[in-house]
């Protein structure tokens, strides 16, 4: 039988004494769902898609000279009764679109 002696124990690493950390998991975003939004206004017979006037409101005030990139914000008025659609955009160019 053999003796072991105090001096001839194995060392242990220090590396092997810690506790194993654990990277933190990583949350994984799910994707919404993706939905199509319409809105269709309808007035005495006719109709317009709003999607459609907001998008030729922008091409009017970059007709106007204006870059498509400086639109901040933009408010559409639509009055059917006058066949006419009137933009404010950034809060100060103004105008108007034949419905």
């Amino acid at each position: 039988m053999a003796v072991i002696r105090k001096s001839e124990k194995k060392a242990v690493a220090p590396e092997a004494a810690k506790p194993v950390e654990k990277a933190p998991r990583k949350r994984v975003q799910k994707a919404a769902p993706s939905r199509k939004e319409d809105v269709v206004l309808q007035f005495s017979g006719q109709e317009w898609n709003t999607a459609e006037l907001l998008e030729q409101a922008k091409t009017a005030y970059v007709a106007e000279g204006h870059r498509m990139s400086s639109i901040k914000t933009i408010r559409l008025y639509v009055k059917p009764e006058e066949q006419k659609a009137y933009y404010v955009i950034n809060d100060k160019a103004t105008g108007s679109i034949e419905l």
